[in-house]
């Protein structure tokens, strides 16, 4: 029956069937149907067994691929499919094997591997035949009078049309959800939940749903506060932290506050511990509960029951009270109670008469509506009246605002020109001011610079008239040391042969030779010659690179050997580089190249040599205390030995053809010098060549030798000078000038990272 005036097409019986289903035949071996429902509980159907021409899914399917939680229309065929297998011979149906009669199998602990499934499956089927007079009612009725969850739908002839279960109930009346809007939780939850310990088997589980013919057991644990102190190690198991109730048979009670839930073991998954083989004696609930629970409050409406399975996949959730006790549990079956046929159409009724007062209150409120409209025109016409009054005098006051408003802009137009005349004025003051900054920091380093060139320049004069001082006393010297000798040889020859025809000689010779001790002065006579010989080669070679470095008779540009001027160099510091008190000496490696005569002022590239040189010796001094200390305690150093680096080449850079008729090669020259000190971060790298930059302490250093090293090598060589170096990587200097000098106007510049 149905209230006139309200059809209700969602009660029709077509909707609720599902079309697809699992089959077998009589025959099959129930190990291989448990595979295929726990199988298709979590994979995808195949592609040809969800066509429009298939009504059922043979248990003979290929292998099938896993499903993706994206695919909800696959997920709700595999879930309405895996509850239940229809057993058929032929095109007559002649049974039913559901996951309830599988739990039943479990729990009397029956073998399944020589099991069929004709043996075990329930007959006869109930079924229901499509009618005009049958509708979603007819079906709910079956299928709470038998308790049964699965109803095959047959035609006349007997042959299977689909299956209606509790869920395409719920999904073919989701759009009459007047009811569950309306009602509440508590009004369709089971107080009366079967539930178990977390302690127990799997097995116990399996019997306890078989003996209270339900579909699922909360697992729960009693509050702390609930537990004697003489209980704690007995309800305690190993692994847990929480003090759980005793593994032991449980009743359906009305839930006190002491009971908390913490898990759920279903149907489904005695089917998947069954169709996996495992011994359901040896596992307990604590290691197969499902957990996190999917909770609900007694006074949350049955719409949201309904969306949170929806949501998250599940038919049933459990109910907690306001301290997160167990108070009940709601299953599809649940939501599917509000659907009392005589209910519904009484509630429908109720909301009729309803409208109809409500319709009557609008209508009465309409009217006096209409009232205060009328009113209302009144009083706009009075409005109008005053309105247009005050508009002349908006329009009066207008015209003397719109005059001074003009005055004002003009006023304003001519302060902005006068700002901008400000501004313009302030920019180019500060401008000025810039530049005139900039001006001073270049005189200034400029000065500085020139100050160190005259006092590099005063220096190599110094230098220059020692060492021409020194050379003309040493030339003297070394030129008698060779006439000396040979008449040392003469005089010790002639000695020799008074030696040998007088040998007896007078008492007087007798005693002057033995207080004179001849025959050590001849030995040491010769050898004193040519240490005195070695010491003026020494000056000699000293003055000569006093000289070369200085440089005064080559101060325009000239073609030299660059390794002379590094030699040169490396002999004025060689008092550095030796060995002194807590300082170790400095191991020199040279890879000097083949290099021709290069065109360049040597005398500034000799100060570029002596400035790197002596950079490098200061970022050794450390390095250089730290072996010298472990070699006064007779250990090893894990230091690297300080070490200097000098290597030269040519590199070769081809002109491209874009830049000339003929490509041609341009030669450089490559001067690195490297150490293996401390080396510098990128900050300080960025500023090395800046003028009055330095790391040094105040006093050991200028902060121009660099910046002067910088702009000999790149403004008076055109070449480049470049640092490459990391924190603890020590550090190199390369220097690169162009071999010929005359071809700087047309030549072609390496890479910088060259």
């Amino acid at each position: 029956m149905q209230p006139s005036g309200l059809p209700f097409h969602s009660l029709a019986l077509e909707p609720a069937i599902d079309a697809h289903f699992l089959t077998v035949a009589p025959d099959t071996p129930l190990v291989d149907v448990l595979a295929l429902m726990s199988r298709f509980r979590s994979c995808r159907l195949p592609t040809q067994a969800l066509g429009t021409d298939m009504s059922h899914i043979p248990a003979h399917l290929p292998q099938i691929s896993c499903l993706s939680q994206e695919e909800d229309t696959v997920f709700g065929v595999a879930d309405t499919a895996a509850g239940c297998v229809l057993v058929m011979e032929g095109e007559r149906l002649v049974g039913v094997f559901t996951e309830r009669d599988i739990v039943r199998l479990a729990a009397a602990g029956l073998p399944l591997s020589r099991v069929n499934i004709s043996e075990i499956m329930t007959r006869p089927a109930i079924t229901l035949q499509p009618s005009p007079s049958h509708d979603i009612f007819t079906a709910l009725g079956l299928l709470r009078q038998h308790r049964i969850r699965h109803l095959p739908i047959v035609n006349e002839q007997g042959q299977l049309m689909g299956i209606v279960t509790h869920e395409s109930i719920r999904k073919a009346l989701q759009p009459v959800n007047l009811l569950t809007r309306l009602r509440c939780v508590q009004d369709v939850m089971t107080t009366a939940v079967i539930h178990a310990p977390v302690t127990t088997a799997v097995l116990q589980l399996a019997q306890l749903m078989t003996e209270h013919q339900v579909s699922c057991v909360v697992i729960t644990q009693v509050r702390d506060s609930e537990i004697q102190p003489g209980e704690q190690d007995a309800l305690t198991p190993a692994g847990c932290s929480a003090p759980l109730i005793k593994a032991s048979c449980s009743y359906p009670m009305l839930y006190s506050q002491s009971l908390i839930p913490v898990g759920i073991v279903t149907e489904r998954d005695i089917v998947q511990f069954q169709a996996l083989e495992l011994d359901l004696s040896r596992l307990n609930a604590q290691e197969v509960m499902s957990t996190p629970l999917f909770c609900l409050g007694s006074s949350d409406s049955l719409w949201l029951a309904h969306e949170q399975m929806q949501q998250h996949r599940v038919r049933r959730l459990v109910v907690r009270g306001n301290q997160g006790e167990l108070v009940g549990i709601v299953s599809q079956t649940s939501l599917l109670q509000v659907l009392n046929p005589v209910e519904m159409y009484g509630v429908i009724e109720l909301l009729q008469q309803a409208v109809e007062e409500r319709t009557s209150e609008l209508a009465q409120t309409n009217e006096r509506l209409r009232h205060e409209i009328g009113e209302r025109q009144r009083a706009e016409l009075a409005l109008q009246k005053s309105h247009d009054q005050l508009k002349i005098q908006v329009e009066q006051r207008t015209v003397q605002l719109t005059q001074a408003n003009v005055q004002l802009q003009q006023d304003i137009l001519e302060r902005q020109r006068v700002e901008t005349a400000l501004r313009q004025s302030e920019a180019q003051l500060k401008k000025q001011t810039r530049e005139l900054t900039r001006m001073i920091q270049q005189l200034h380093s400029y000065q500085s610079q020139l100050i160190q060139s005259e006092k590099m320049s005063s220096l190599g004069q110094l230098v220059a008239g020692v060492a021409h001082e020194i050379n003309n006393p040493i030339n003297f010297i070394y030129g008698n040391i060779a006439y000396a000798s040979q008449y040392v040889q003469d005089v010790m020859g002639l000695l020799e042969l008074y030696e040998q025809y007088y040998p007896q000689p007078v008492s007087e010779i007798q005693e002057t030779t033995e207080d004179i001790d001849l025959e050590f002065v001849k030995t040491d006579l010769p050898k004193l010659i040519n240490s005195m010989k070695l010491g003026a080669d020494r000056i000699r070679n000293l003055v000569l690179s006093l000289r070369n470095f200085s440089r005064l008779d080559q101060a325009e540009m000239k073609s030299v050997d660059l390794h002379e001027g590094l030699d040169n160099t490396l002999l004025i510091l060689q008092n550095q580089l030796k060995a002194t008190s807590g300082l170790v000496e400095v191991q020199l490696v040279k890879d000097y190249g083949d290099l021709p005569l290069v065109e360049c002022y040597p005398g500034q590239l000799n100060q570029v040599f002596m400035n790197l040189l002596s950079n490098a010796i200061d970022a050794l001094e450390e390095l250089r205390q730290l072996n010298a200390q472990a070699q006064l305690s007779n250990g090893e150093s894990s230091s690297p030995y300080p070490t200097i680096g000098i290597q030269t080449a040519i590199k070769e850079v081809k002109r491209p053809k874009s830049q000339a008729k003929s490509s041609w090669v341009n030669q450089w020259v490559v001067v690195r010098i490297a150490d293996n000190g401390s080396g510098m971060t990128e900050m300080v790298r960025q500023r090395l060549f800046d003028p009055f930059f330095t790391t040094k302490p105040v006093g050991k250093g200028t902060g121009l030798g660099l910046s002067i090293s910088y702009q000999i090598v790149v403004e008076k060589h055109g070449g480049y000078l470049q640092c490459n170096s990391e924190p603890g990587q020590g550090s190199e200097f390369v220097i690169e000038i162009p071999l010929r000098q005359h071809h700087q106007a047309s030549m072609t510049f390496p890479s910088r990272n060259g």
